[in-house]
């Protein structure tokens, strides 16, 4: 087997970034595992400082007169403050445990008095300094010298070496009274969450490392071969047939000027063909943008299912890209809905469309439909060309208030059908479109419809309403609110939906058509 330049480059540049990897790794994990153990350790200090004379004083007013629940609301709140806390015991100075929080669960402890056997565990008790104990089982004191300083001592107040900055501990014991001691448990299991996913984040760095330094190494010996490559490779496909075929060589030497020739020699044979080759490229391109596209629209079995509506929604493009977008975004127990319209067709409205899925999908979690808005016409006027604007209805649905707002940026009424008086009727749209302007703050509002059980809402695009049966008739608003009111009675919204599109059709008697068609039906259940 032939070892080449570059199969060894690759070796050597990945072995080095394996070694190095690994080792920063390992240094930067210990590191970081000291630093949140210190943190850990300094926060459960000062909690315990604070928090122990409170312990007293709710053991005396609750559990000491028997009244275990509200004692332990009270523990509980202090729990929530603190998620490193294992659990807390309350101690008398005389060595009896009076409360264990993670045995003492349900009730009072009633039984045989619970004494601590361990005399060295009583000194700590009895001890006015807050007491530690180390994973390995040593203990310390903190004592606070006359500056006001914290020093770490023994149990007889000798002065010791200070604990080392990043060691697990298992317990804080801190006096809380002139009757009792407290005891604090750590837990560290958020600190080896914090860890493992750092370990992770790291794992995938050394991936990516890796893989970059076998691209460095595919450049690197690419100075050398990739001229001589490229010639041998560029004549080959001359040879046949492909005319189109061109050669990169950037040497400044004798091959420099060798793949000049052999380019203006494939140039001049290309230009009898370039026609035929640009026009199946961009053919082959509108098609790849079609299909991305078309997967940015939901599909029925793609559209989510919320408690109290149903939905169907679908999308008839004039051209292979158009202009006219939906989705649906889940949020909790909301909904967030939009139908919008770019303006024109084609490749350009197609990528406003695309950018526009993108900014909704990051946006939607803000919740304020007006604020959603907002945001995306601020990238919008930023990222887009002055003439390209969207039009767009944005929608919420609260599973659990059942309420239904909305919020128009310039777009088409929404028809609402009550099913109560079987009539339908279009609500103020009003906004302006999104792009137009940087701020558009003064012209969005966000709007609560009265959505009652058997309603149906239609929300759609102008090419419904500006379909055309000829030159001079259209479709119109007046013959949308008409069908609605027709197929309102319809047992759902997929029937509506498909009722409504079928009289459009049919209104057309296979007229062109001139715009997008998208429709949007939602019944409330």
């Amino acid at each position: 087997m032939k070892i080449t330049i570059r199969s060894k480059l690759i070796v050597a540049i990945s072995t080095l970034m394996v070694v190095l990897f690994t080792v920063a790794a390992s240094l930067f994990v210990n590191e970081k595992k000291q630093e949140f153990a210190q943190d850990i350790y300094l926060n459960m200090l000062a909690f315990a400082r604070l928090t122990a004379p409170t312990v007293s004083y709710d053991y005396d007013l609750y559990l000491a007169q028997n009244s275990f629940v509200y004692f332990n609301r009270e523990l509980a709140k202090i729990f929530k403050q603190n998620a490193d806390i294992g659990s807390i015991k309350v101690l008398s100075y005389s060595g009896e445990l009076l409360y264990d929080s993670s045995v003492d669960i349900d009730k009072k402890y009633e039984g045989e008095a619970r004494n601590i056997s361990d005399a060295s565990m009583l000194s700590e008790i009895q001890s006015k300094n807050v007491s530690m104990q180390t994973a390995d089982g040593k203990v310390f004191f903190l004592k606070t010298n006359a500056s006001g300083d914290f020093v770490y001592v023994d149990k007889n107040e000798k002065p010791i070496e200070s604990l080392q900055s990043g060691t697990l501990l298992n317990y804080l014991v801190i006096s809380g009274s002139d009757k009792y001691s407290v005891q604090y448990t750590f837990d560290y299991k958020n600190l080896n969450d914090r860890i493992e996913r750092m370990r992770i984040r790291i794992i995938y760095l050394a991936v990516f490392g890796i893989m970059l330094g076998m691209i460095m190494s595919f450049v690197m010996s690419g100075q050398v071969t990739k001229p001589i490559a490229q010639l041998v490779e560029g004549a080959d496909k001359v040879g046949k047939g492909d005319f189109k075929a061109r050669v990169d060589i950037k040497t400044h030497d004798e091959l420099s000027f060798l793949g000049a020739s052999f380019n203006k020699m494939t140039e001049d044979l290309e230009k009898s063909i370039e026609a035929k080759i640009e026009h199946d490229r961009v053919k082959n391109e509108l098609k790849i943008a079609a299909t991305i596209q078309d997967q940015l629209v939901p599909d029925d079995n793609e559209i989510p299912q919320m408690d109290g509506i149903q939905i169907a929604a679908d999308l008839v493009p004039a051209e292979e890209i158009g202009g006219d977008i939906y989705d649906f975004i889940k949020v909790e127990n909301r909904l967030v809905m939009y139908l919008g319209d770019v303006t024109g067709h084609g490749v350009p409205a197609g990528i406003i469309s695309s950018i526009s899925n993108a900014l909704f999908y990051g946006f939607a979690g803000l919740g304020d439909l007006k604020k959603i808005l907002l945001e995306v016409n601020r990238v919008l006027k930023v990222k887009t060309l002055p003439t390209m604007f969207m039009t767009l209805c944005l929608m919420q649905w609260d599973s659990i208030a059942k309420k239904f707002t909305y919020a128009s940026a310039g777009h088409e009424q929404i028809l609402h059908y009550k099913a109560a008086q079987k009539m339908a009727e279009y609500k103020s749209a009003g906004g302006i479109a999104l792009g137009m302007l940087p701020d558009i703050s003064k012209h969005v509002n966000e709007v609560e419809i009265d959505f009652q059980v058997g309603d149906y809402l239609v929300i759609y695009s102008d090419g419904i309403p500006e379909c055309w049966k000829n030159k001079t008739e259209l479709y119109g608003p007046e013959r949308l609110k008409a069908a609605m009111e027709k197929f309102g009675t319809l047992a759902d919204a997929d029937s509506v939906k498909k009722a409504i599109l079928a009289d459009v059709k049919a209104f057309a008697e296979g007229h062109e058509q001139m715009d997008d068609i998208t429709i949007m039906v939602i019944k409330r259940t």
